[in-house]
């Protein structure tokens, strides 16, 4: 009982440094604190979900993807694990994989604003202008002050050929930031 005590207590601080070094930007330290988690117990989610992170911040996107699979396939219901590996999809400009993983998360936390918005972005991706209308209005509604929300809501309605929408969405945004710069 006092060893398994005692290994919890280290596995926090292998937790804690790692993540202390995440936050100094010192990935490959991380990755190697993470690998000893695992090593110690491959079933730490927590552990493959973090590593994961550290290969995106590095661009090692296969990496990434292969550590956010395993957290996954050892915790299906985090939809953190989710909401990553659907980040990474996106940044590779894998819409159809990142929206499953969007709508994943959604199952699972339907109030998840980023989410919402993520899923817009993928469906965007996909030229599906409609339903990332549909996504972001839902985003909106959960926090109608996202400037990051309004913004993709002007895209999406210019992509819809609906200018005078458009406009009315960009004097919103203007509302919520007046010093908003439109690129």
């Amino acid at each position: 009982m006092v060893s398994m005590v005692r290994a919890k207590k280290s596995a926090r601080e292998k937790h804690e440094k790692a993540r202390e070094a995440l936050k100094r930007a010192e990935y490959e330290k991380a990755i190697e604190i993470y690998r000893e988690i695992i090593r110690d117990n491959p079933e730490d989610d927590e552990a493959w979900l973090n590593m994961g992170g550290a290969y995106r911040a590095m661009g090692e996107y296969e990496k990434a993807i292969e550590c956010y699979k395993k957290a996954i396939k050892i915790n299906p219901e985090n939809d953190d694990n989710w909401y990553y590996l659907g980040k990474v999809y996106a940044r590779l400009s894998m819409h159809e994989k990142a929206l499953k993983c969007f709508e994943k998360v959604l199952e699972i936390n339907p109030r998840d604003e980023f989410s919402h918005i993520a899923r817009a972005k993928a469906l965007f991706g996909m030229q599906n202008y409609e339903e990332a209308l549909k996504s972001i209005e839902k985003a909106m509604k959960i926090n109608s002050k996202n400037e990051d929300s309004h913004y993709l809501k002007i895209k999406i309605l210019k992509a819809l050929g609906r200018e005078k929408e458009a406009e009315e969405a960009k004097k919103d945004l203007l509302k919520i930031n007046p010093r908003f710069t439109f690129i």
